[in-house]
């Protein structure tokens, strides 16, 4: 008797651990700062923001982490971004070059509209630093003209942002203002090497 309620606790016990479910999945997003507009478009006509380019665990949606700066990677089970992180960044810096009026218009390579100016970029670094609390976001970001293939501009961009505390949304609110502070560099870097100046 003694061994037939023993196992039958045991089963009871593995059935309640067998129907917990997993936390929910939950889906962080990147909204930068809005930025000044420029009183005339450094770059006249049509700007085409193409798609970021990411390698490896930056392709997925998954919020990468590293115990430590320059660790081996990581990422969370159950936190991601509401889009790949190249998908993203495009559409949130296209978006931002169009509100400041980087060009007279700024567009994605979906429309196929034939553009004056193309920007390219790479993603290098996208994640937090779990162990110092901070994140880190790197990036290089270029704008060549699509007409006789001159650069107009070439830059590459690292910042690393405190996190108000060790947990993942910490961690992407620290991600997000460190995308605020490249985009609002990107554009007086470009105002400057296109002998333009943000409107005050």
């Amino acid at each position: 008797m003694r061994t037939s309620f023993l196992t039958l606790a045991l089963l009871l016990a593995l059935a309640a651990c067998a129907g917990q479910a997993p936390p929910p999945d939950l889906f962080h997003r990147i909204e930068p700062a809005a930025a000044a507009r420029f009183a005339k478009p450094p770059l006249p006509g049509v700007l085409e923001v193409q798609r970021l380019a990411t390698d490896g665990v930056l392709a997925e949606r998954a919020i990468t982490f590293a115990i430590k700066d320059n660790g081996p990677l990581s990422h969370y089970a159950y936190d991601l971004w509401s889009e790949p992180p190249g998908v993203m960044l495009q559409d949130r810096l296209t978006r931002f070059l169009a509100d400041a009026g980087a060009a007279d218009r700024v567009v994605p390579p979906e429309l196929g509209v034939l553009a004056d100016w193309t920007l390219r970029g790479k993603l290098r670094r996208f994640e937090h630093l779990a162990d110092s609390k901070r994140a880190v976001v790197d990036l290089e970001l270029g704008v060549v003209s699509s007409r006789d293939g001159s650069l107009a501009l070439l830059e590459h961009y690292s910042v690393m942002v405190a996190t108000q505390s060790s947990g993942v949304e910490a961690a992407a609110t620290a991600m997000e203002q460190a995308v605020s502070q490249i985009f609002a560099k990107f554009l007086a870097d470009l105002g400057r090497a296109r002998t333009g100046a943000p409107a005050k």
